[in-house]
């Protein structure tokens, strides 16, 4: 019995003999069942992955995005605030957090103190590397052995403003580094700013604070995970 070129199924010879073909459809038809039996189930959002480079093998499940909300903390009036524990953990390397809406009862700077079962890490081991642009000035200042990453973000009366900060390698036990980038807006004359942090450990965190460099804050903090 000839085979199909592509996928091997058993089909009938042209000299065949008419009797035999339930025989022949029948075999036919349990070479196609087989292949595609992973075609079959999944629900309904859920997309078709390949699983390796073989014909046909696939699997269902979720599209990824890439960024996946680990969870968000919403805090109004306080000094300063934890996300919970286990934010940070196996599942990922790398995290995207983004503040939002910070509004506070004076205009100051917000900073990060990293986290691990339960208790801040205020040792004397965190630096900044700084590049402001205001206008056309271009300003740069380098701070070290400070006990938390110092003006993570703004923390204002009225003044929009916003910051996104992407941490590498919090949970492994290796040194823990981040990338700031945010502008205020004041009086329609923008300032951009980037911040370079870094902490001279190798401590496995789970989770970080935030704490205001005075008065009290408002408003809300989303962590995303980076797919690997």
């Amino acid at each position: 019995m000839p085979t199909t070129t592509n996928f091997g199924w058993t089909t009938p010879a042209d000299t065949a003999l008419v009797k035999d073909g339930a025989s022949a459809i029948r075999t036919l038809g349990s070479g196609i069942d087989t292949s595609f039996v992973d075609f079959k189930g999944g629900t309904t959002g859920q997309v078709l992955k390949k699983t390796s480079g073989t014909d046909l093998d696939v699997e269902w499940g979720t599209a990824s995005s890439g960024l996946t909300l680990i969870n968000t903390t919403t805090f109004s009036g306080v000094s300063s605030v934890s996300v919970p524990a286990s934010t940070f953990s196996a599942t990922y390397d790398n995290y995207l957090v983004r503040f939002n809406n910070l509004s506070s009862t004076v205009n100051e700077w917000a900073g990060i103190r990293l986290r691990a079962a339960g208790t801040d890490d205020s040792g004397a081991n965190y630096r900044k590397q700084v590049l402001d642009v205001n206008g056309t000035s271009v300003s740069a200042a380098r701070t070290l052995n400070s006990t938390s990453w110092l003006e993570v973000c703004y923390q204002n009366t009225s003044v929009p403003n916003m910051w996104t900060l992407e941490i590498q390698n919090p949970f492994l036990s290796e040194v823990t580094t981040a990338l700031d980038i945010g502008g205020i807006e004041s009086n329609a004359s923008p300032v951009f700013l980037i911040r370079f942090f870094g902490i001279n450990t190798t401590t496995s965190y789970d989770s970080f604070t935030l704490i205001a460099a005075s008065g009290n804050i408002t408003g809300s903090i989303s962590v995303y995970g980076l797919s690997k």
